[in-house]
């Protein structure tokens, strides 16, 4: 696990100069000869701006240092974000070029590739896969998470894998967290109750809606969905935030479950959350 994590990062980390999508995104319109892990994740990214019709948009770089989040969060919340420039909409996603048997990645020009949207998600899916390849944990359950985005297989414990969703809501059903029993597939958590900064006298935060290249503006606080594959539920989550009022119809039709929370605490249920929950909501 911990060598899978090593070759993601050097691979997928915008904040490596030496890493593959570094030098992806400092050539624009110029084929890049890249790990098979890029090319993986980035094939699989593609793939999810397709499902979500552009939602989730891996070619919002820009628009995210734009918004400030030009290091870290850790950094930016220690020292400030950098300054709030003009973001641009996203859709080049469409014209990115992935040539898996030359291993190379070309990002159109005038875009940036930005994997915090799927990486972790797909992370988690490879990791799951290859430990079953291996099949090091013989017939035990096994369960990854990145940063809060993760997945089970295997045999659960008695009563499910055990998990916290941490949130913040405003107004007066302020809450803490849910804890709910995850009996099989995957689960993942978006909102900006957490992962946000003050610019100015503006607000911004991580999740760009590549349709405008600012910042996104959502009645939800969190939204947490429930499916088979993390790659999946990781970029449906923040598709379905940005979706607003027609995230539970979108999550329904997806066949996933879902949890929102509204910015006073309000919770909407989406789909047959029993097909993954053993216990919770």
């Amino acid at each position: 696990m911990r060598a899978w994590v090593a070759r993601v990062d050097a691979a997928c980390s915008r904040f490596r100069d030496d890493s593959d999508l570094s030098r992806v995104n400092a050539q624009p319109g110029v084929p890049v000869t890249v790990s098979a892990e890029l090319v993986s994740a980035v094939t699989a990214a593609l793939a999810m701006a397709d499902a979500t019709d552009g939602l989730y948009d891996p070619t919002v770089g820009q628009a995210v240092i734009a918004a400030g989040y030009d290091r870290t969060f850790e950094a930016v919340a220690g020292s400030g974000p950098g300054p709030l420039l003009e973001g641009r909409p996203g859709g080049g996603w469409r014209d990115v070029v992935v040539n898996a048997p030359a291993s190379t990645v070309t990002v159109p020009r005038g875009f940036r590739l930005d994997l915090g949207g799927s990486a972790k998600g797909w992370t988690v899916d490879a990791a799951i896969q290859g430990i079953a390849e291996a099949g090091v944990a013989g017939g035990a359950g096994v369960c990854v998470s990145a940063g809060g985005d993760l997945a089970v297989s295997g045999t659960a414990p008695d009563g499910g894998w055990p998990v916290t969703i941490r949130e913040r809501v405003e107004g007066p059903a302020e809450s803490g967290e849910r804890s709910v029993r995850l009996g099989r597939g995957a689960m993942a958590t978006s909102g900006v109750t957490y992962r946000r900064w003050e610019q100015g006298e503006q607000e911004a935060h991580h999740i760009i809606d590549p349709r405008t290249g600012r910042p996104g503006a959502s009645r939800w606080a969190t939204v947490t969905v429930f499916g088979d594959s993390c790659l999946v539920v990781d970029t449906s989550a923040t598709a379905a935030w940005l979706l607003d009022g027609d995230a539970v119809d979108w999550l329904e039709a997806a066949g996933l479950g879902g949890r929102l929370v509204d910015t006073n605490g309000g919770e909407v249920l989406a789909g047959d959350l029993g097909r993954w929950l053993l216990a919770g909501f």
